[in-house]
């Protein structure tokens, strides 16, 4: 889903408990519907709309979202990672804010607790901040707030944490104005009562992994197939979360053109796997991966044709696989860490990076990725061309088994060359073989269908798509029966046999 889609989405709906409009930027009015979010379960507000939902042009849009981001980090207490982009509709420049449902609750905004009640924005009631203080206890307990015994200040790697603050004022993501280390991490629940937790060592310590063998990562890279013959690399990465994301980052820089044979089409084919969506699924991993398991891991596994990331922690209960690929609310099983990595400008708009990953590989011509949640965790798969599983896929989602479409590839190829042989074609390059493939999985799953189905469902001009079936009926790979205006298009019974298609 792109950004125009994500704001014709939220214009299709009415104000309801996580989401608002507002016409323009009025800080106080923005900031008490952000902490009602807040202490709620999220929400967005869309700034620029009029009473009938008319986008109204906000001049200097860009810098509007500035200031007004530096003005909510001093308003609303405590911290709060927040997402604000400027979203162009309909040559209109809108505001947009997110946050999810905080894990510090309850958030005060100019010293009172707002809280949401279906489109409203009220003031909590006294039974809502207790509940609101007992859900905060507990997130205390949560594994990331433990303290890990033996970790002292030499064993953090103070360079980075002050990296760490420098970046985080220049990201303008956070209200912390001072330089010391140590009021840093307390500031974010790193570093409480004289000890430090189970997040900040995954962070910033030197050698986590002394404390949590857990944090490490393996890469494995393979050649032709997944057997010990064909391993290429196969290391195991150490250090704390950023290390190893920046170990990861040059990996994959590195990857470049990739290149796999593809049967169908007789050749090899280049193709490259979008570094910004394999680095979104990393830090993914990295962030929302099952830390409190000392058998926990992320691996990471590259073949030829894909890009393996196993993570073993999974989806929150109302998240769904599904829901991945659209816009959907942001909620880290590991608020403290994913908080830090927010800071750090390394995660941008939440709760929609997943649907970037998604854009970036159809940009670069590839299949999908496939997210799966199973008892192992989370599987996140990219896949190479979109061509090495034309064939299967159009057969699938019409219905059709896979041992019928090499039975369709097989057929087609041989009246091709038995075309050749008998002079009835001088030849048909490769991109018209996968042609007349996709033309026979398409007359299968619905025989008798016309010219103008054909190119629809191929997504061919009906010129392009007459050639080819020129070709495919003088190759006796179809025939045409019925009226000139309302017959249309089947398998011959050369084809049938040869395919094995009943």
């Amino acid at each position: 889903m792109n950004d125009v889609q994500l704001i014709k989405d939220l214009l299709k709906q009415d104000e309801n408990d996580q989401l608002e409009f507002k016409e323009s930027v009025r800080k106080d009015e923005i900031a008490e519907v952000l902490c009602s979010f807040l202490n709620s379960k999220g929400g967005r507000v869309l700034v620029g709309l009029s009473d009938n939902k008319t986008p109204k042009h906000i001049e200097n849009a860009a810098k509007v979202a500035e200031d007004l981001k530096i003005f909510l980090l001093d308003a609303l207490v405590p911290e709060a990672p927040i997402s604000i982009s400027v979203e162009s509709f309909e040559n209109n420049d809108l505001i947009l804010l997110k946050v999810y449902g905080g894990s510090k609750q309850p958030y005060l905004f100019d010293g009172s607790i707002y809280y949401r009640k279906g489109a409203s924005t009220v003031k909590a009631s006294s039974q809502e901040i207790s509940d609101m203080i007992h859900g905060r206890r507990k997130a205390e307990l949560h594994w990331e707030r433990q303290a890990v015994l033996g970790v002292d200040e030499d064993d953090l790697d103070k360079k980075l944490i002050q990296k760490t603050i420098i970046e985080s004022k220049e990201n303008h993501r956070s209200n912390f104005d001072g330089i010391d280390i140590l009021d840093f991490l307390s500031n974010y629940g790193l570093y409480q009562n004289g000890s430090f937790t189970n997040a900040c060592v995954v962070l910033f310590a030197k050698k986590p992994a002394k404390y949590l063998p857990q944090v490490r990562v393996r890469l494995t890279e393979y050649g032709d197939g997944k057997s010990d013959n064909a391993l290429l690399r196969d290391e195991v990465f150490e250090g704390n979360l950023f290390d190893i994301h920046d170990k990861l980052e040059r990996y994959i820089e590195n990857l470049g053109i990739r290149s796999v044979f593809d049967k169908n089409q007789w050749k090899r084919i280049d193709f490259k796997f979008p570094p910004k969506a394999l680095q979104e699924g990393v830090i993914n991993a990295l962030m929302h991966r099952d830390y409190s398991s000392h058998s926990s891991s992320v691996s990471i596994s590259i073949y030829p044709d894909s890009f393996v990331i196993s993570n073993s922690g999974h989806l929150p209960d109302d998240l769904k696989v599904s829901e991945l690929k659209k816009n959907h609310r942001s909620h880290p099983v590991n608020p403290d860490i994913a908080h830090i990595v927010f800071l750090k400008g390394l995660i941008d708009k939440l709760g929609r990076g997943t649907i970037r990953v998604v854009e970036l590989c159809k940009e670069e011509g590839l299949k999908e990725p496939v997210w799966k949640d199973s008892n192992d965790g989370v599987i996140l798969t990219f896949n190479g061309p979109k061509a090495l599983a034309a064939k299967k896929e159009i057969i699938k989602n019409d219905g059709v088994s896979d041992g019928v479409s090499d039975g369709v590839s097989d057929g087609v190829n041989k009246l091709i060359n038995d075309g050749v042989s008998d002079g009835v074609n001088d030849g048909v390059n490769d991109g018209v073989r996968i042609e007349l493939i996709k033309i026979v999985e398409i007359i299968l799953s619905k025989e008798g269908i016309n010219t103008v189905d054909i190119a629809t469902k191929s997504g061919k001009p009906k010129p392009t798509m007459e050639r080819y079936l020129r070709t495919a009926r003088e190759l006796e790979i179809i025939e045409f029966k019925g009226a000139p205006k309302t017959g249309g298009y089947y398998l011959t019974d050369k084809m049938k046999k040869i395919s094995n298609i009943n």
